[in-house]
């Protein structure tokens, strides 16, 4: 092409602009407009498809190909390229206005890319980023689940951003203009996201273990594989496996979604045909799920030997093996079997999910985010219903068990040497069941009880001293001690609704919750504003509540900065005085965006702090007599002469003289400081 040539190609270029009123700097993109909020990309990108895999980043610079930059149909958030042999050259205009750098981030947040090179071109520097699965994860810009470009946007600056993409993968770009600092902050936020799904993974797996273990039921093993095999599968979907698990597995991230897919479903088949008994139920339609097992094992294998040849019939085959196993257990519904409904309402939910990712995979639907996060959902969902149907399982056993006790006492008089040698066999077996759940309580017992332990140092350095007693082996009490900095202590203690095993499940869930805040450097109204947030936001539908108290301890400058929720006022004694840290808000879990006041109390040396649950107080006799509130304060006071652990125990000793042989109604925790 001749210079003139040329000229003529740009003098028209800009001409056509100006007729319609648009300049160069329009076509840009402000990064400020990343401040605020991320700014999805894909409509303001041109993208040219590279069939032939030759164009390097020089020759699509060049004025031949320039022109061939297209806009390409996508989604707002995202371009879906499918299954393609070609390499993508995407481009885009950004521009600082400001007059100081900017740092921020160009974010894909699809992991399965194995090619993804960025090069960032301004008037003064032109800057290769590579990254992809094929890069060590230490060796990428930013070490995250996703692809990550961390950069330093010169002041005042025009700028060009090239991505180059190829996979032989489905090509998925959902791509997306960071502030950096605000990135970082939703990076805390995602883990702690993943971390409470696979926490709730872990805890379903361990919970239904024990069971099985128990009972001795298959049913609740082979929940368990599907459960783990499932939490495995998710965690390499969303990258979180290839983050910490294969850092360095290009192989894996290839490969690892499709084959832990077919291990579901085969899972999912083995189980579904055990939970159901289609054995005798539906004996046609089971030979065929024991054919689609194979199939599951054949396609996996040739799909390793022949990726290119075997991606789209994989893919394809789950969606067929998905909807065969919803059809299976629609047609158990219909013949009236109660436990094929919760598994056909469990499964529909992953299903669905299966389903919009393989639509998704394949380009008949857009990448957004509910499209790549929908296993996600659908996995949480069909986890819980489908311990549900376990668990309905087993109360229909133990209706059973009782139907036949009650049949074998009105066979009584004709057969009493025969019945009578069953009821004993049974009760036997019965024993041994109530025998292992005990057991297991007890070790619940033990594991609840080592959650609170604290370090023995900050107990010292507090002069603590802590009374623990749940009504049962466990309780919805929980407290934590930590230390913010040298002179500053955090002290938080909570009383979940009701107590037991449902309490005490709660009482572990929302430690998880207070760990990952509870060393932020906050006023306690503010972490208690973040706990309620939290709590709303992943255990709503527990319908439980809870109290909670935060209480911030310097001991440099004696002072004490308290939130409360809705939760017993505590005491603190001075100089024979009683000052109350009454309550600063409203219960957790009623609402969300609830605010919480903050109050603060100085303190001297001799001056002593009681924190407590209401069990302490709320205490009935036989008479129905509660031994109140003012009994307790009238009883710190009295014993001011005593140290804190002759306190507590005169407390004790107090209320069961109070109770008089009663049983107590609610667990009771005290703790007691001496400044």
């Amino acid at each position: 092409m001749s210079l003139f040539f040329k000229r003529w190609l740009y003098l028209s270029f800009f001409l056509f602009l100006s007729v319609f009123g648009i300049s160069a700097e329009d076509l840009s993109i402000d990064i400020q407009k990343s401040d605020k909020a991320p700014v999805y990309l894909a409509k303001s990108m041109l993208v040219l498809e590279d069939p032939t895999n030759h164009l390097d980043f020089d020759s699509i610079r060049s004025l031949a190909y320039e022109s061939k930059f297209i806009n390409v149909p996508s989604s707002e958030e995202a371009f879906n390229f499918s299954y393609s042999k070609s390499t993508y050259w995407l481009k885009v205009q950004l521009k600082n206005t400001n007059q100081t750098p900017k740092e921020i981030a160009i974010v894909i947040s699809y992991p399965r890319l194995q090619t993804l090179d960025l090069y960032f071109q301004n008037p003064k520097e032109i800057k290769k980023i590579p990254s992809g699965y094929s890069v060590p994860m230490v060796e990428r810009p930013y070490q995250s689940r996703f692809f990550v470009f961390p950069i330093s946007f010169p002041e005042n600056t025009n700028a060009t951003v090239y991505l180059k993409v190829k996979s032989p993968n489905s090509i998925n770009l959902p791509i997306q203009l960071w502030n950096r600092d605000l990135y970082d902050r939703h990076e805390i936020n995602d883990h702690v996201i993943q971390a409470l799904y696979f926490g709730i993974a872990f805890a379903m797996i361990l919970f239904n273990l024990f069971v099985f273990f128990i009972l001795k039921d298959s049913n609740y093993f082979l929940y368990v594989l599907v459960v783990s095999s499932t939490a495995f599968t998710i965690a390499s979907h969303n990258g979180i496996a290839s983050e910490y698990l294969w850092q360095n597995s290009p192989w894996m991230d290839q490969y690892s979604v499709n084959l832990f897919i077919s291990i579901v479903l085969i899972l999912f088949l083995v189980f579904m045909r055990s939970l159901l008994n289609t054995k005798n139920l539906i004996p046609k339609l089971d030979r065929m799920s024991v054919v689609i097992i194979l199939l599951q094992i054949i396609l996996p294998i040739l799909y390793i030997f022949s990726f290119e040849s075997f991606i789209k019939i994989i893919v394809l085959s789950h969606a067929f093996t998905a909807f065969w196993i919803l059809f299976v257990g629609t047609i158990c519904s219909l013949k009236k079997e109660r436990i094929a409904y919760f598994f056909l309402l469990a499964f529909a939910f992953l299903f669905l999910a299966l389903i919009v990712s393989t639509m998704r995979a394949l380009g008949l639907l857009p990448t957004n985010s509910f499209t790549i996060d929908g296993p996600q959902y659908g996995s949480t969902a069909e986890m819980m219903l489908l311990a549900f149907a376990l668990a309905d399982r087993y109360n229909t056993i133990i209706k059973e068990k009782e139907t036949a006790e009650t049949l074998v006492k009105l066979n009584l008089e004709k057969s009493n040497f025969e019945l009578e040698e069953k009821v004993k066999e049974r009760t036997q077996t019965l024993n041994r069941t109530l025998s292992a759940m005990r057991r297991d309580l007890f070790v619940a017992k033990k594991i609840q009880e080592n959650s609170l332990v604290t370090d023995p140092k900050l107990i010292n350095e507090l002069n603590l001293v802590y009374r623990y007693l749940p009504v049962s082996e466990v309780g919805g009490d929980f407290f934590d001690i930590c230390q913010l900095n040298e002179s500053k202590y955090r002290i938080l203690i909570a009383d979940a609704t009701g107590h037991g095993v449902h309490a005490a499940m709660i009482t572990m869930a929302i430690k998880g919750l207070y760990d990952n805040i509870k060393n932020f450097e906050l006023a306690p109204s503010k972490v208690m504003e973040i706990f309620n947030e939290e709590f709303m936001d992943n255990f709503v539908s527990l319908n439980s509540l809870l109290t909670a108290l935060i209480l911030d301890i310097d001991l440099f400058e004696k002072k004490i900065q308290f939130a409360s929720a809705g939760h017993p006022a505590a005491v603190l004694l001075q100089n024979g005085q009683l000052s109350l840290l009454t309550k600063t808000g409203r219960m957790i879990g009623l609402k969300k965006q609830i605010h919480y006041e903050q109050s603060e109390l100085s303190f001297g040396s001799k001056d002593r702090l009681f924190v407590f649950t209401d069990g302490v107080f709320e205490a009935f006799n036989s008479k129905d007599e509660e031994f109140g509130e003012e009994s307790l304060y009238h009883l710190f006071q009295s014993t001011r002469h005593l140290t804190l652990s002759e306190v507590e125990d005169h407390l004790l000793k107090t209320l069961q003289n109070f109770l008089n042989g009663q049983d107590r109604q609610d667990d009771l925790t005290i703790l007691g400081i001496d400044f």
